[in-house]
């Protein structure tokens, strides 16, 4: 098979089986054995993808483009880079291991609840593979629809305030995306003489400080929703406690990584001006993140809301990274999305499991080390990636994120534009041990606390064979990276390139008019309006 074929097959595939799920398979166990061949298939050929793909810098020959509305520049355009190569093995990795996990529960007997999650595969693939701005945004928005479904019919007893919650933001922040989306499609008619929305066209257009900041804050605005970052976050502790244990996985491991995505892929590239005028307020919003989530983590008793918490303050360094604009941090970013996606996915399956397992009560649960060592140890190296422990894919990405940014701090400091992000960066690496107090205290209580007297299975075969995948990328990644780094190397590159051609950093409490001089005068060094 073909890669553009292989590519095909994979897009196509959860939506196929989403409708074959809806009208062919009626008992409990083929629908479920089904989609379990069908997740394993989309991992192999992702997996086979992912070890394939040379790391060059634009998209791949593993692609497909169809033209679909010709006369508007919207094209079914999907493709493998080195941006989106990571998520993509996230994303394909997450489905069979979350539905291996909740196999027993109640919501995997439906045959809604694995064609809604075939879909979400649907949705998270075709977005990150979309080379296409308008059909990006039509995939940015469907994964909503099945997230929404799952919470509202198969959560917990606030699921409708949940579900209603996690809509409503989300589809907020998308309405400035649009209008975004359309005005880049206009400025490409006025600039190319036809309409065109693919990111080859968008990038290069010349787009002047308006525009670009419109575009920036549209952005910013959506991502900011999806990742989530303070103060946009109102919405994740309800939507992460009241979701199956299932969603709850898929949205904290994989959802999430929608909005860090979204800044690589539109918003330093396409405003890359004000991204670099910007840099300061995104640094601050990504440190007050880091530390705000983990000061209410250390406040949570309940397990899913330390979980959840955490997740705030891990994804502040993924946007910490981004807006360092070193290689060195973005690769770090890159791999705390995918380190991040498979410990928090890992922590709240684990949870999903001891609930499944007595209940409510495992709110209570102490001792856990000695009713049920297996689950205990693995439960426990979930914990120490996510303190970022050495030789895990935690400590690698974390310290590539911080020492990146204490690089792009030092050089701000240096060109006499300021000492904010070195500061910040040096209150960041704060929040590493505001992350050890509280993922240990967990561990403490949950493993290693006075016997509760509550009976607790061990970790069956099946299960056990689920986190296998989890736990041997978390020790690659944090052992042996360089392989990995390697294939998002060019885009990384290529990236960074388009933003630090505007060599002198603009203060974050500069005048309007200084920063406006300022820009003027990194056009001209520059030659052109996107610095290309």
């Amino acid at each position: 098979m073909s890669d553009s074929a292989t590519v095909r097959v994979q897009r196509t595939m959860p939506g196929f089986g989403a409708l074959l799920w809806s009208s062919v398979f009626k008992s409990s166990g083929l629908h479920r054995i089904g989609a379990m061949l069908l997740m394993l298939s989309i991992l192999a050929l992702s997996a086979g993808i992912f070890l394939n793909f040379d790391g060059t810098a634009g998209p791949s020959l593993m692609e497909i483009n169809i033209p679909w509305i010709d006369s508007l520049g919207i094209n079914f355009h999907l493709a493998v880079d080195g941006l989106n190569v990571y998520l993509l093995l996230l994303t394909a990795i997450l489905f069979p291991v979350v539905l291996a996990c909740s196999w027993s529960a109640a919501p995997s007997r439906s045959r809604i609840f694995l064609a809604l999650m075939l879909l979400l595969e649907l949705g998270l693939i075709g977005t990150f593979l979309s080379q296409n701005l308008m059909l990006f945004f039509i995939f940015w928005e469907a994964v909503l629809i099945p997230m929404f479904i799952m919470i509202l019919v198969y959560g917990g007893e606030r699921a409708r305030e949940a579900a209603m919650t996690f809509f409503l933001y989300t589809l907020a922040g998308s309405v400035l995306l649009l209008a975004a989306v359309i005005l880049l499609g206009v400025e490409s008619l006025h600039q190319t003489g036809q309409w065109s929305f693919e990111f080859s066209t968008l990038y290069g257009l010349q787009l002047g400080w308006g525009t670009q900041l419109f575009v920036f804050i549209a952005v910013v605005l959506a991502c900011a929703i999806k990742c989530p970052i303070f103060p946009f976050h109102s919405w994740l502790p309800l939507a992460y406690c009241e979701a199956p244990f299932a969603g709850t996985a898929l949205m904290a491991g994989a959802l999430s990584k929608m909005g860090a995505f979204g800044l690589l892929k539109l918003a330093l590239p396409l405003a890359p001006q004000v991204s670099a005028v910007m840099a300061p307020a995104m640094v601050l919003l990504a440190v007050v993140s880091i530390l705000y989530g983990a000061v209410l983590a250390l406040r949570q008793d309940d397990f899913k809301r330390l979980v959840a918490y955490s997740s705030l303050s891990h994804m502040g360094y993924i946007v910490l990274g981004i807006f360092s604009f070193q290689q060195t941090a973005l690769h770090g970013s890159l791999f705390q999305m995918l380190s991040h996606g498979l410990s928090v996915a890992g922590l709240f399956l684990m949870l999903g499991l001891l609930e499944q397992r007595v209940g409510a009560s495992y709110r209570n649960l102490t001792a856990l080390a000695g009713q049920a060592p297996r689950l205990a140890v693995v439960l426990m190296l979930f914990i120490l990636t996510s303190v970022a422990l050495p030789l895990t894919s935690g400590f690698t990405s974390e310290f590539l994120i911080l020492f990146g940014a204490f690089q792009h701090g030092m050089a701000t400091w240096q060109a006499g534009s300021g000492t904010l992000p070195l500061i910040a960066t040096v209150i960041a690496c704060s929040g590493m041990v505001l992350g050890a107090g509280y993922m240990l205290r967990f561990a403490r209580v949950i493993l290693f606390g006075k016997g509760s007297g509550l009976g607790i299975h061990d970790l069956k075969p099946r299960e056990a064979v689920a986190f296998l995948p989890l736990l041997l990328l978390i020790v690659w990644v944090g052992v042996w990276p360089a392989p990995i780094m390697a294939k998002a190397q060019a885009a990384v590159t290529q990236l960074t390139a388009q933003v630090t051609d505007f060599k002198h950093p603009i203060p974050l409490l500069a005048s309007p008019l200084k920063v406006e001089e300022k820009v003027e005068e990194n056009v001209m060094n520059n030659g052109g309006a996107n610095g290309r």
